[in-house]
């Protein structure tokens, strides 16, 4: 594909880059010029044109877009062209949109000639509206750009899907200080603006609970509205919160599994603090809720409240432009909808995610091992990500700590999930826990690589997929090696409390004899395979 400016008479078959309107006849972007179109060019006085002129193995932009755009649309999503050459997509049923905002802005630095706008993640949409548009710039794309874009959308769930709205139960904490009457009509405001907000999205509030705002106090009504039949628990204090040591943060950290959220941006608002107790959420709003711009608080909030599993990354990166609510789907579109996949147990194969270990220091190597590059430049850790990302495993989590900021420099333009573990130092127990927490319910089971196996290709983790029997509560999948078991290694989503990667001393591991039952071996017999870097004389072999 070439883009040139060439005279009218050399223009024949060349792709036009923008509309033309020539005696109220529109020349669409991407229409091919014939010989008769160049005389009526000529007969306007045009004498030079630019466009594209395409090779053997270039797509048209519209096959490009209907790619790109079964890639995006994930569950009760469909999509279609318009006459402008844009690829609307839609929602299918009501709820809330699921769009991940640092992946919709890591879309967009996939390839310079390609772009996604989205409407605002966690939007309240009706059937019919339009959720997001996508548009490929020049009239075409080379088969090798596609596949290039579809391979770094491959390591993760559909970036755009919508969640049909379902009953939730919310608990209201009030923390008091003083009982006065201001402090009274201070509560009575914000739960008129939360029940305002959030009414519509089929949450009721269910229960009340009152408390002193005082640590131990909070933390305790914190336990009981948890053990009602809540699924969200929103507490709201009595005055603002200075810091992670304050009363309502210390509060919320005796009590849950994670703080996800304990900082917000946002002046008079800093305070929103999200966390979640066995699934359960908990909200710990903002002491100006009542008084703030909530536009960007409330999608925090309804993130927290629609997400099956939350991160500390879901929460970190906010940098998208955001399409307006509200635009509906042209009628005349309504029957070229495509709707798009679903991932679950629709599929006839059981979903396996994949967690990538990449956090330790690997001090046997006496450098980091992870950060050793080959001829091309590329990190032996890539190696992983690379065999993970073109296998059929999904979705891809790498868990980083040591080096994690020249990590994500190669991480930075393939849309994969990165967990960063602040306990890295603390064994790889610490890694394999972040990782398999953050694996979704979907999946039956997770494959645990370890990033210094630079020989483990796609097919390898295919093949362990594949051994796995979907819909079998309880098994472990791993490669067997001269009677030796190998890394990598499936747990299925009923042993994750039990789950760790194949040490060298693994004959010797109880755990792997409890669950042999169970265990399904895959044997292969090439040495090269199970290459595991772990002294420097190992990183000379990898580098061959």
């Amino acid at each position: 594909m070439r883009c040139e400016e060439v005279a009218i008479n050399l223009a024949e078959n060349m792709l036009l880059t923008t509309d033309i309107v020539l005696d109220n006849k529109t020349y669409h972007k991407g229409y091919a010029l014939t010989k008769e179109d160049l005389i009526i060019f000529k007969m306007h006085g045009i004498e030079r044109l630019s466009g594209i002129f395409t090779d053997e193995n270039d797509l048209h932009y519209h096959t490009v877009l209907g790619i790109v755009a079964a890639k995006l649309c994930g569950s009760n999503t469909a999509y279609a062209i318009d006459k402008n050459g844009i690829c609307q997509i839609v929602a299918m049923t009501t709820g809330i949109f699921n769009g991940h905002e640092e992946r919709l802005s890591k879309f967009n630095r996939l390839d310079d000639n390609i772009v996604l706008n989205s409407i605002e993640p966690y939007s309240f949409v009706q059937k019919g509206d339009v959720i997001a548009c996508l548009e490929s710039i020049p009239p075409a794309m080379s088969q090798t750009s596609v596949d290039d874009i579809l391979f770094k959308l491959s390591g993760n769930i559909e970036l755009l899907s919508v969640t049909p709205l379902t009953p939730k139960k919310a608990a209201l904490i009030y923390a008091k200080s003083n009982n006065s009457f201001a402090e009274t009509k201070h509560f009575t405001n914000i739960v008129k603006r939360l029940v305002k907000e959030f009414s519509p999205l089929d949450v009721s509030f269910a229960s009340e609970f009152n408390t002193e705002c005082h640590i131990d106090n909070v933390a305790n009504a914190l336990e009981d509205a948890l053990k009602s039949n809540n699924d969200v628990i929103f507490i709201l204090p009595s005055r603002p919160s200075a810091g992670k040591d304050d009363v309502i943060p210390q509060a919320v950290s005796k009590i849950s599994d994670d703080i996800v959220a304990r900082h917000f941006p946002q002046i008079g608002a800093h305070d929103l603090l999200i966390a979640e107790k066995r699934n359960k959420k908990i909200i710990a709003l903002p002491y100006g809720y009542d008084k703030a711009d909530v536009s960007v608080i409330n999608r925090s909030v309804k993130q927290a409240i629609f997400s099956e599993k939350m991160s500390a990354s879901d929460f970190n990166k906010r940098q998208s432009m955001f399409m307006s609510d509200g635009q509906v789907l042209d009628q005349s579109l309504s029957d070229s909808l495509i709707s798009g996949k679903n991932l679950g147990s629709d599929t006839k194969k059981a979903n396996i995610g994949i967690v990538i270990l990449a956090a330790g220091i690997g001090s046997r190597t006496g450098r980091n091992k992870l950060m050793v590059e080959y001829e091309d430049g590329t990190p032996l850790f890539m190696r992983a990500v690379n065999a993970a990302l073109g296998s059929e495993g999904r979705p891809v989590f790498i868990v980083t700590g040591y080096h994690d900021e020249e990590m994500a420099e190669f991480l930075e333009d393939i849309d994969i999930n990165v967990l960063y573990n602040p306990a890295y130092r603390s064994g790889i127990k610490t890694s394999i826990a972040l990782g398999l927490k953050s694996v979704p319910s979907f999946c039956e089971g997770a494959l645990l690589l370890p990033a210094d196996m630079p020989n483990i290709t796609s097919a390898d983790i295919n093949k362990l997929i594949a051994s796995y029997k979907k819909g079998k509560e309880k098994q472990v999948c791993m490669f067997m090696h001269h009677a030796q078991k190998a890394n990598p290694i499936i747990w299925s989503s009923a042993l994750y409390d039990k789950a760790d990667i194949v040490p060298e001393d693994s004959l010797l591991r109880p755990i792997f004899m409890e669950h042999a039952d169970y265990t399904t071996y895959v044997e292969v017999k090439n040495d090269a395979k199970f290459l595991d870097v772990n002294f420097p004389s190992d990183i000379e072999k990898a580098l061959k």
